[in-house]
């Protein structure tokens, strides 16, 4: 009856000390957030967890431990503990610590277990079927961590002691990112402004970062000039992610087609054209050509902007009318 009520004891036992532990073991390594490592662990080993990221969109951590299949057939017989406010700081030379602990369960029978340690009290880290979730969070101040795996149970052969745990340590982000855009245009005018939309709803330009939801987003740029540029973009979670946009405008031109013979001024400049089908450089702004037909003139204002091509026709035509 005592062996029962201690199994229970510990199944749902998750216990945050606020009392200091003695933790003893043998160090053999260090887990990174920056780089993915992998640490191994026999029972009564301990590896430490350092938070070596950055944490811009960064909600806490995730441990995963494969299990040897060597060791899934005792049940209830093992237990994680993981702990904080370690002293002295681990290293192979080091043997007995002091931590409190913020973290014991036995250890469920399965290949995998994914504990997950959020880092700030408002995440949205939950816990799944396959993972479980440390209650309240562990703030930055309080690594690095410890993790070790302990017996429980007596009548454990001491064969189990040549099989190792799998450690390995991921960063958990939040399900968004964010977005910087860089807009630039060669046509050197301080009077050009430009507008942006993100998935067709108007944002402020310029601004430093857009936080979005993770995903594919549409982006639309508008210059005063009246060029748009269109951008997709997916954005991951915690993923920081510019974009570099530059209006590049050419010089305007326009072909103008008009009957042989025709006379044909711009800007009150005759126009003389070597051959009709070249198009002609003009400057942004507003412009009129001129159609001299014996003495006939027609006559057009236009304007053009950074970029257009136009082609400017003379038509001419005979309308009969039935009487």
């Amino acid at each position: 009856m005592k062996k029962k009520l201690l199994l229970i004891y510990f199944i749902f036992s998750i216990s945050v000390s606020l009392m200091s532990e003695n933790v003893n073991g043998i160090f053999q390594g260090t887990l990174s957030l920056a780089q993915e490592n992998t640490v191994s662990l026999a029972l009564e080993e301990v590896a430490s967890i350092i938070f070596d990221k950055e944490t811009s969109f960064l909600e806490g951590i995730e441990i995963k431990i494969e299990v040897p299949r060597e060791l899934q057939k005792y049940r209830n017989s093992f237990a994680l503990y993981v702990y904080k406010n370690i002293s002295p700081q681990p290293s192979e030379s080091v043997r007995f610590y002091n931590g409190s602990r913020i973290f014991m369960r036995l250890l469920p029978v399965q290949n995998n277990i994914y504990i997950r340690i959020p880092a700030f009290e408002e995440n949205s880290m939950i816990q799944s079927a396959d993972s479980i979730l440390i209650p309240g969070f562990t703030s930055r101040g309080d690594y690095p961590l410890m993790a070790t795996i302990i017996p429980i149970m007596k009548g454990i052969p001491g064969e189990i002691y040549n099989h190792t745990f799998n450690f390995t340590c991921r960063p958990i982000y939040s399900p968004k990112g964010s977005l910087s855009l860089n807009i630039s245009s060669n046509l050197n005018d301080d009077e050009e402004t430009f507008t942006v939309s993100i998935d067709d709803e108007p944002v402020k330009w310029p601004y430093d970062d857009y936080i979005l939801d993770e995903g594919l987003h549409e982006v639309l740029i508008t210059s005063s000039t009246g060029m748009n540029k269109n951008a997709s973009v997916v954005i991951n979670a915690g993923e920081k992610k510019n974009i570099d946009l530059l209006f590049e405008y050419s010089e305007p031109e326009i072909k103008i087609d008009a009957p042989e013979g025709t006379l044909i001024f711009l800007d009150d400049s005759e126009l003389i054209r070597k051959n009709p089908d070249e198009f002609i450089m003009i400057g942004a702004g507003d412009h009129i050509v001129i159609f001299d037909i014996g003495g006939y003139q027609f006559s057009r204002e236009f304007t053009v902007e950074p970029g257009d091509s136009l082609t400017i026709s003379l038509v001419l035509d005979v309308l009969i009318h039935k009487n």
